[in-house]
């Protein structure tokens, strides 16, 4: 198939199809939706609130929704707060980032509806029957005019999912959607793990699924099948065909255990869709021991700096990664009480010190952060000296090397300009009060978000760049969002295009059975 590369591995290898004799139990529905993370519950409710007939099929048991927060550009909750972004200049900036390598009627399409797509979510959480569901936005936020991160990403608190013990977050926006589903008559096929899907005279009709206790099904969709399983970065093999440096990191945090296995990728591959070009982009946090990494001094296991430390997370997490070491170091003094809080005026965001709500949240809790360094040197994650070359012989570095960097550094700061490395003189501050501290940190690959091409109605593209009838793609699965990168402009914006493009999506399907196409 010319839409295969042959230097990919076995995975690209089309199986046999399925013969309809081979299938125990067969179901109708007109929109199949696979997979239910945010984009294929958003997708699925909103079909079936448009009187859509809808089954979804899931191999975990139950919907997903790993995540803390939802990132658009724009909600009435934001504007309530007097935040207004400017969705032209979000869209500038954002494809700016993307080196011109996403698609731009996708980018248009995300953030010129991500308000609508974000308010139809809030009238839902909002209803009596799911109400203490609380809101806020995200306060840590890059403040750099390089690396500038706009508030945006919802956080949810205290719905029914928190309530009931288990984690809440994403959840809590994904719960109504399960339950309203459920009410307009949505099959949901948990336990279920689609195989391959399903062609007839050239259009995509279906999908094959293969049950728990192993038997084979067949769901047909007379309206349209829409993948949305996620990414790759859990298949080993897959990445390092198609993404590199996916299988470089520290961590891959994949979550549920069993995601990110490629199947929708592998699938759409086989139904005669092509790939967007790679390597593919990849959503990476330096989180790989959830710490704090600040902007002092960074340095490698050999115990040299290797970037400017004034960057953001996908920067910090890539700059690990290159050096390839999956840890380095994040080196600090014992005033970091007063120290962190003067850099957030001009950096800030996740990771950089601390994550906190925008309404009533304190950007530096000091007590927090020193439980948290307690229990890292407890862990041995950080180690503690009276003096860089005794830091260093704790760190496992060559001291004298380190010793070098730690003088050099502080001598940048002396005169305020960075020699090295630029880094902005509002950050070049001294570590100059023992204890020192180094605590180790590395990259976490959260996902590989790139693959399948799609139009701007998110229909499959082949080689031509022409539509596989009956195939749509979302999510994770899809490609022309970001091009070479994860763009932290709008941070969640992940699940907030998933959410957006799911919502999309379901009112075209409800469109077009409305005009009786």
């Amino acid at each position: 198939m010319s839409n295969i590369n042959p230097r990919w591995g076995s995975w690209a290898t089309p199986p046999e199809p399925f013969k309809p004799e081979d299938f125990r139990e067969t179901y109708e529905t007109e929109v199949l939706v696979i997979g239910a993370g945010i984009a294929g519950l958003s997708c699925a409710y909103s079909a079936a609130e448009c009187g859509c007939k809808v089954t979804v099929m899931e191999k975990l048991p139950t919907y997903h929704g790993f995540a803390h927060n939802v990132g658009v550009v724009n909600s009435r909750f934001m504007r309530s707060l007097g935040i207004v972004n400017d969705p032209d200049e979000v869209a500038r900036e954002w494809i700016k980032r993307c080196a011109n390598r996403c698609d731009e009627r996708l980018v248009r399409l995300f953030v010129d509806r991500s308000e609508e797509a974000m308010d139809w979510a809030l009238d839902l959480v909002e209803r009596p029957e799911y109400g203490g569901v609380r809101v806020n936005l995200q306060g840590a936020a890059y403040q750099g005019d390089t690396y500038k991160e706009l508030y945006s990403a919802h956080v949810f608190y205290d719905g029914p999912v928190a309530r009931s013990g288990k984690f809440g977050g994403l959840n809590e926006i994904m719960e109504p959607m399960y339950r309203e589903s459920l009410k307009l008559g949505t099959r949901f096929l948990f336990n279920t793990t689609m195989l391959q899907l399903i062609k007839k005279d050239g259009r995509v009709v279906g999908a094959a699924g293969q049950t728990e206790d192993g038997k084979l099904i067949a769901v047909y969709a007379g309206r349209g099948v829409l993948v949305a399983t996620g990414g790759i970065g859990g298949n080993e093999e897959m990445c390092e065909d198609l993404c590199p440096i996916a299988n470089r990191v520290a961590v891959k945090a994949n979550f549920p255990k069993g995601i990110d296995l490629g199947e929708g990728h592998r699938a759409a591959l086989w139904a005669g869709a092509a790939f967007e070009d790679g390597p593919f982009p990849t959503m990476m946090h330096p989180q790989a021991i959830r710490h704090s990494n600040y902007c002092f001094l960074f340095v490698t296991p050999k115990g040299r700096r290797f970037m400017n430390e004034d960057s953001y997370l996908q920067g910090r997490s890539l700059g690990i990664v290159k050096t390839g070491y999956k840890w380095c170091w994040t080196i600090f003094d014992s005033d970091w009480a007063r120290k962190v809080p003067e850099t957030l005026k001009y950096g800030g965001g996740i990771y950089w010190g601390e994550s906190f709500d925008y309404v009533g949240g304190k950007p530096f809790d000091e007590e927090d952060t020193r439980k948290k360094i307690e229990a890292s040197l407890k862990s041995g994650s950080s180690v503690m000296a009276d003096t860089p070359r005794e830091l260093a012989e704790k760190m496992g570095v060559d001291p004298d090397t380190f010793e070098e960097t730690f003088n050099n550094y502080n001598e940048y700061c002396r005169k305020g300009h960075d020699d090295e490395l630029g880094k902005r003189p509002e950050l070049l501050i001294p570590l100059d009060k023992p204890p020192f501290i180094a605590r180790k940190f590395g990259a976490a690959l959260l996902s590989v978000v790139g693959g399948v091409k799609v139009d701007e109605k998110f229909r499959a593209l082949d080689e031509n760049n022409d539509p596989v009838p009956g195939l749509y793609v979302l999510g994770n699965t899809m490609a022309g969002r970001y091009g070479v990168d994860y763009p932290m402009l709008l941070p969640g914006n992940s699940t907030g295009s998933g959410l957006t493009y799911g919502y999309l999506l379901g009112r075209n399907f409800g469109k077009e059975k409305a005009e009786g196409k």
